[in-house]
C-alpha cells in the first residue's frame, strides 16, 4: 500500500461513517414524523378509536365532522359535546339513524361517537360499521376522559333534536341492574405490597335475565372480572376489582379509579363502580 492510499483510507472511512449516521438520522426523523405522540395518555388507543385531544383539535380547526352521543337523554342533559346528535345505543338501528339525519348520504361522512367511558360507543361503532358506515371512530375514554383532561366544546341542557326515549320510561318486562355499593376505599397501601382486591355484588331485580358486556376501566392499573355475564331475575353476580399499586407511576395522595360494566338494562346501560387509593411510594 503506497503513502497516498494510507493517507486517504482514514478520510474515506470517516466520510462513510458520517454519511451512514446522516442516513440513520433521516430514517429516525421520518419515523418520528409519522408517529403520533400523546403525552397525556398512558395507553395506546385501538384502531377504532380517536384520542379526545385529537378530536378537540379537529373541532378547533372547524373540521366538517359529525358528533354522535350514544348515552341516555339524562346523561346528555348533564353535559355533552357542542352540536352533537343524540341516539342512545340501545335504540341504534338504520331506521333511527335515518330519523336523525344520518341515513345513506352520511355513510362516508366523518362521524365520532362517544358515551361516558367508551364502552357503549364501541358497541355503536360495531353496529354502524356493520351497517356500512365507513368513517366512524369511537372517542377513547368517552366524556370521563374528555372532562378529566378539561377539553372545551362542551355544554349542558336538554336535547332539542329528534325525540328519543327517556331512560326513565317504563321498563316492564326488562332486567334491572343494581350494585350493592358504588365506591370502595382501599385506604393507604404500599407500592410494593402486591395487588389489592375487593368484591361488589351486581343484582338483577328485574323480570328477565340481565346480560353484562365487556368490562372496561379508567386506567390499566385497575382490572375487573365478573363471576357470570348473565344474571337471572332475582339472582346476583360477584364483580371483583383489582388494583396494582406498582403498575406504573400514580398521582400523589388519594385518587380514584373507575370500572364500567355495560348492561342491557334500558334504564342503566352502564353500571359504574369506583375505588379510592392512597399509595405509600417506595414501600
Amino acid at each position: 500500500m503506497n503513502t497516498i492510499q494510507k493517507t486517504l483510507l482514514p478520510s474515506l472511512a470517516a466520510v462513510v461513517l458520517m454519511v451512514s449516521g446522516y442516513m440513520l438520522f433521516l430514517v429516525i426523523s421520518a419515523d418520528e414524523s409519522t408517529t403520533e405522540h400523546h403525552e397525556d395518555d398512558d395507553d395506546t388507543v385501538a384502531a377504532y378509536e380517536i384520542y379526545p385531544g385529537d378530536l378537540a383539535e379537529k373541532l378547533q380547526d372547524g373540521a366538517d365532522v359529525i358528533l354522535l352521543d350514544v348515552r341516555t337523554p339524562e346523561e346528555h342533559e348533564v353535559i355533552h359535546l357542542e352540536n352533537s346528535l343524540l341516539l342512545p345505543v340501545q335504540e341504534l338501528s338504520q331506521q333511527s339513524l335515518n330519523e336523525i339525519g344520518l341515513g345513506t348520504n352520511a355513510k362516508d361522512k366523518e362521524i365520532y361517537v362517544y358515551c361516558r367511558s367508551g364502552a357503549r360507543s364501541k358497541t355503536a361503532y360495531d353496529l354502524m360499521t356493520s351497517l356500512g358506515y365507513t368513517n366512524v371512530k369511537s372517542v377513547a375514554g368517552g366524556m370521563i376522559h374528555w372532562e378529566e383532561d378539561e377539553y372545551p366544546y362542551t355544554e349542558v341542557g336538554l336535547y332539542t333534536g329528534e325525540n328519543v326515549q327517556s331512560a326513565t320510561a317504563a321498563t316492564t318486562g326488562s332486567p334491572k341492574a343494581t350494585v350493592d355499593r358504588t365506591l370502595h376505599d382501599f385506604g393507604v397501601i404500599t407500592q410494593y405490597g402486591g395487588v389489592v382486591e375487593t368484591t361488589f355484588t351486581i343484582s338483577n331485580t328485574g323480570d328477565t335475565t340481565l346480560s353484562l358486556g365487556d368490562i372496561t376501566t379508567s386506567c390499566s392499573c385497575t382490572s375487573a372480572e365478573v363471576s357470570s355475564k348473565t344474571v337471572s331475575a332475582g339472582e346476583s353476580a360477584a364483580l371483583t376489582v383489582y388494583f396494582d399499586p406498582d403498575f406504573h407511576e400514580e398521582p400523589l395522595g388519594v385518587f380514584k379509579r373507575t370500572v364500567f360494566i355495560p348492561t342491557d338494562d334500558p334504564s342503566v346501560p352502564e353500571l359504574e363502580v369506583a375505588v379510592l387509593v392512597d399509595i405509600i411510594e417506595g414501600q
